[in-house]
């Protein structure tokens, strides 16, 4: 019996060194493969890790569907497994394939008959692009944004190309603080809006749309724009995610898990649905979970995004594991926030307010220095210093958008939301008239009396 049936007979191939071996390549190639090929391989979580595994059917189908031509290779795939060439001629044929054959398609774009576009070259770097944005951390994304956009230099014409590109503008500030989100966002507008220009049919683009009604505080419209894209696709994971985001930045944490749940039936393992279940998890009080979810992103998947790391973060100083959090921040991705962040830590740990009215000002400096408003907020607001962090949220809506509004819903921290001035600012930002319409948001339930929860029944 071959190595591969006897392989086969097991029904699924456990790990990447069996994987390797049916196919008869390294485990390095195996991996590559998936990432840019889109080798069948599953993950299953278990409380701690993953187990990746296939099946040798499904390897069988992938193998013998990228054939040239179909029928001469297609015939080498038997009963008992796949004759497998020597190595170094399956990477030859793996790239041959996806240079011609092999399509692709970013979650969410229809099937066409025709080609997507008539530059072959585009069309590889399309769907390498495409790869590398799936497999999401800075450093894909990066490749995947330089990639995707020598795609659209090529063919102009190429909606999907414009598409993809959107996407992966979209996320790059999720992986990476070398982008800020407003910059990242602008360029994901512009690319989306080229998109739809050349084909509106177009889900995921359609759904950044969201980005400028949320600009300017119609979270209304933001919201049918999300509804309208699931409507046109609704087996797409990338959009529930994107809708739960909506859903947890005015502090509607029902409909975020929803979502979230509906997206991780779709894609299990997909990085942004386990932050986006992480983040929600922790925000609701259950630490544990939400560390331990974290933990996963951040060990076994080996993605440290900012978000993650602010989780981690979070669930150490709930935890009070004060030695930890201070060697963490040491990794902190966030411009100007180390010695605010150290200073928050040792405040946190003395409990004092004697401690919690010295680390004001530095919190205030690190904000004008460029840390992000909404650590600053989280921060201040934590020490119990809520008209600190009020002042920041001022500052921040004067004219403008609050970005994380997020962290306005702590469910464990009222004190700020007892306030008119609260209110006043919530209101600024266009949540009371969504929240009229919509419903109110999670806290309204314990804190039915405060201004804010007031003005929405007014």
């Amino acid at each position: 019996m071959s190595e591969a049936a006897a392989l086969r007979t097991e029904g699924r191939l456990i790990g990447w060194k069996r994987i390797a071996a049916y196919l008869g390549c390294s485990e390095r190639t195996a991996r590559r493969w998936e990432a840019e090929e889109a080798l069948p391989v599953h993950r299953q979580m278990h409380e701690a890790k993953s187990t990746v595994f296939a099946l040798p059917e499904e390897l069988d189908g992938w193998i013998a569907s990228r054939a040239p031509g179909g029928g001469e290779k297609a015939e080498t795939v038997t009963a008992s497994g796949w004759q497998r060439p020597a190595a170094p001629a399956l990477a030859v044929f793996a790239v041959a394939l996806a240079l011609a054959f092999f399509v692709l398609r970013t979650p969410g774009a229809p099937v066409k008959e025709a080609p997507l576009t008539e530059d072959r070259i585009a069309l590889d770097l399309y769907e390498r692009g495409v790869a590398l944005w799936r497999q999401r951390g800075a450093e894909p994304n990066a490749r995947a944004v330089r990639m995707l956009t020598e795609v659209v230099e090529r063919d102009p014409q190429f909606a999907e190309g414009w598409s993809a590109l959107a996407s992966a503008w979209a996320t790059y500030p999720t992986y990476s603080t070398d982008v800020s989100p407003s910059e990242g966002m602008d360029r994901a507008m512009m690319a989306a809006e080229r998109a739809l220009s050349l084909d509106p049919t177009l889900a995921e683009p359609r759904t950044l749309m969201v980005n400028i009604a949320q600009r300017q505080g119609d979270w209304i419209r933001s919201e049918e724009i999300f509804r309208e894209a699931l409507e046109a696709d609704p087996e797409n994971a990338t959009i529930l995610i994107w809708f739960a985001g909506h859903y947890r930045e005015l502090g509607m944490f029902k409909e975020a898990f929803r979502l979230s749940e509906e997206a991780r039936r779709l894609d299990p393992n997909a990085p942004p649905v386990l932050t986006e279940i992480a983040m929600n998890t922790l925000q609701a009080g259950d630490i544990e979970e939400g560390e331990r979810l974290i933990d996963y992103i951040l060990e076994d998947l080996g993605l440290e995004t900012p978000i993650a790391w602010m989780g981690k973060f979070f669930a150490l100083i709930e935890r009070g594991d004060w030695e930890a959090a201070k060697a963490w921040v040491a990794r902190t991705p966030f411009p100007n926030s180390e010695e605010a962040m150290m200073v928050f830590v040792d405040a946190e740990r003395v409990g004092t307010e004697e401690a919690s009215a010295q680390a004001v000002p530095v919190m205030r400096e690190a904000y004008d220095e460029g840390m992000p408003a909404w650590i600053a907020y989280f921060m201040l607001d934590r020490l119990g210093e809520w008209e600190a962090a009020l002042d920041v949220a001022e500052a921040e809506t004067d004219g403008g958008v609050f970005e994380t509004s997020v962290i306005f819903f702590d469910p464990f921290r009222p004190d700020a939301r007892q306030t008119e001035r609260f209110a006043d600012i919530i209101e600024s930002q266009g949540f009371i008239r969504y929240w009229r319409e919509a419903g109110p948001p999670t806290f309204c339930k314990a804190e039915a009396e405060t201004p804010v929860c007031q003005r929405i029944g007014g």
